[in-house]
């Protein structure tokens, strides 16, 4: 696949346009370009991924920020015209999380050609919303997403008892954990049968005792009825649960 760039130097920022030649249905020529630099496929499937997840046009950038003493290159996303961004535009900074998130899962070795991905929500109004993720931080999500598809593979199999060592009852709040496993036995039987866990983004939160929290968000999609899930994970232990939740 042959890849352009043009190069715009503003200030101490570079930044390098890329467009691809045969392009998935919503990316977008971004001009006149000239052979220089390419994007793998891998970074290709990753836009794809944008594209077909939440729908509408989406523009893509590599550029570098240079200051005195720092060097930082980043993959830019900039999604327009996606009614699924128009539903969520109260909530912006969870989809525009799963946008980088979709990407950088699509990538393999070029997980360390950049520190940040950028994601960038422009709704019909005009209103444009920007979010920087370190490379860092999407790593992290990368390796807990395995636990939460192992919670919610546990839950389909109403393997529940088994959830209950994982779950850590006092650092966020206190609760008793088998009434929180019964509540969510009960919920299951009324929604049915999971077929698919479909995510909405992440946040890492800091807490007053100094400890951080990793929250991922998604749609439980079931036979029945569908509803919102999420955990709160310990982002520094293996299995460690902090809290799951349930809205319909």
């Amino acid at each position: 696949m042959k890849i352009t760039e043009r190069i715009l130097v503003l200030g101490v920022t570079i930044l390098s346009i890329v467009s691809c030649g045969n392009k998935h249905e919503g990316e977008k020529e971004t001009g006149l370009l000239s052979n220089f630099v390419s994007i793998t496929d891998n970074e290709d499937k990753g836009v794809k991924k944008i594209l077909d997840y939440y729908g509408g046009e989406c523009k893509y950038a590599i550029g570098k920020d240079v200051s005195a003493d720092t060097s930082v290159k980043y993959f830019e996303l900039q999604l327009t015209g996606s009614d699924a961004m128009e539903k969520y535009s109260h909530i912006l900074e969870m989809p525009a999380s799963n946008m980088a998130y979709l990407f950088y899962n699509s990538l393999k070795e070029e997980k360390n050609n950049y520190d940040e991905i950028h994601s960038v929500v422009i709704l019909k109004d005009g209103n444009k919303k920007s979010f920087i993720y370190p490379t860092k931080k999407l790593e992290l999500v990368d390796v807990k997403i395995p636990l939460v598809l192992k919670i919610v593979e546990l839950i389909k199999d109403k393997k529940y008892t088994d959830l209950l060592p994982m779950l850590n009852d006092s650092t966020i709040g206190k609760y008793n954990k088998k009434d929180l496993i019964n509540n969510i036995e009960k919920m299951d039987n009324d929604f049915g049968i999971i077929k698919e866990f479909l995510p909405y983004g992440f946040k890492i939160k800091d807490l007053n005792n100094g400890k951080k929290v990793l929250y991922i968000s998604g749609a439980l999609i079931r036979d029945k009825q569908s509803n919102e899930f999420s955990v709160d994970l310990n982002p520094e232990a293996a299995e460690e649960i902090y809290l799951i939740q349930y809205q319909l």
